[in-house]
């Protein structure tokens, strides 16, 4: 089966573990997505495996990392939608709905890689509306985080079970330098931690993407959210927030010989912070003929790629097999949240991708997180592929 050239996302030479096996950040299992893979997972687990600390400690006060206590917010919808519209809907959203192409420089074989960027269509949600769906599922107590010179703060966090939003800022006097971030980033693989940064973190069990909201933010101050997928999560009480802060910038970090990686490894510091998490978004169960399954929730959809569309293992685990995902409400309007061209399968005027973040998991199951809300009390249909889900009875 041939595969569109164009819509290979050649940034291998410039991704994280992360954006494996995502589908905004690579759409199919190439010879050159194999290698780096592997290369960048062989590194990986070096670092892994020279690291002298294997659990977190909790944090308490720390020099480096401390633990800032603060009141619980009211809720943004306060704000007249401003909240929702943000993170699922068009409101920062300015220039990234029409397909874009770019050329991406590689350094190492000195040549220029067409990178084409999918339409992405965003869709505003009454502020009333959106609090009946999720409103009593997003947690606003924020945690505020002293990283060295960073402060981060958590704002706010929901999650279904299977995948996760997080509103989340970045403050430095003098400028935040902790992200390489810019619009490109946002339409792929997400803002990356930078160079300059001597602090990580990420959340227990998830995995995302994080877009930078240019329009709100400023120099000193960024404004964040972190769509994620999830496959084991199961405390519903709060998620743990952990945090790497190293005596040097990542730069010096990754450059180090192994006896200076060691002594810095050595020398970080490893906290975990609890953040606050409220009861799960409900989800509603299609099913097809075969019995395969599709979940969906306000905030995602997951899908059995194995059982429900009858592909093998490996082509399950395969993000790119998945090339028409649509919910089909009830009054007759789609929200195609994926849709490419497959040569000789399926065929499409203009590629879309209205999911902030996509990733298939170990289990053949393949998350879409939404860019908008879904009311699942008006779904009719899913459609994936030529496979159609309805309601489970």
């Amino acid at each position: 089966m041939k595969k569109k050239d164009n819509y290979v996302n050649q940034e291998l030479f410039d991704i994280s573990i992360e954006d494996f096996d995502a589908l905004d950040g690579v759409h199919e299992f190439s010879d050159k997505y194999k290698n780096n893979k592997e290369k960048l997972l062989k590194e990986y687990h070096k670092s892994v495996y020279k690291h002298p600390v294997k659990k977190y400690k909790k944090a308490a006060v720390a020099a480096a990392v401390l633990l800032i206590v603060s009141a619980p917010v009211i809720t943004n919808a306060a704000t007249g939608g401003e909240f929702f519209n943000r993170i699922w809907g068009s409101e920062g959203k300015a220039g990234y709905s029409e397909p874009y192409s770019e050329y991406v420089h590689d350094d190492e074989k000195g040549t220029s890689y067409k990178i084409t960027y999918p339409k992405s269509e965003y869709e505003d949600i009454a502020p009333g509306k959106a609090e009946e769906l999720i409103g009593s599922n997003i947690s606003y107590n924020p945690v505020d985080v002293k990283i060295g010179g960073t402060k981060l703060s958590v704002m706010s966090f929901v999650h279904d079970g299977n995948a996760a939003v997080a509103e989340f800022t970045l403050e430095k006097k003098g400028g935040v330098d902790a992200l390489d971030y810019n619009k490109s980033y946002n339409r792929s693989k997400g803002a990356d931690f930078s160079g300059k940064a001597d602090f990580y973190f990420n959340f227990d069990e998830y995995g995302g993407k994080i877009f930078v909201d240019i329009d709100k933010s400023s120099k000193d101050k960024l404004y964040c959210y972190y769509y994620m997928t999830c496959q084991y999560q199961d405390n519903t009480d709060s998620v743990n927030l952990n945090i790497e802060k190293y005596p040097c910038t990542r730069d010096e970090l990754y450059a180090a010989d192994d006896v200076k990686y060691k002594e810095y490894m050595e020398q970080s510091e490893k906290n975990v912070i609890s953040v606050p998490v409220k009861s799960k978004a409900n989800k509603t169960v299609f099913s097809s003929k075969k019995n395969g399954t599709a979940e969906v929730s306000p905030l995602s959809i997951k899908i059995d790629m194995k059982k429900g569309l009858g592909l093998s293992k490996e082509e399950a685990y395969d993000p790119y097999n998945a090339y028409y995902v649509s919910i089909n409400y009830k009054n007759g309007k789609k929200y195609i949240v994926h849709e490419h061209e497959m040569d000789g399968i399926h065929q499409c005027n203009t590629e879309i991708d209205n999911a902030s973040y996509a990733c298939g998991d170990t289990d053949d199951n393949l998350t879409f997180v939404f860019n908008r809300l879904v009311d699942t009390g008006n779904i009719k249909s899913v459609t994936v592929n030529e496979t159609e889900y309805t309601l489970k009875q």
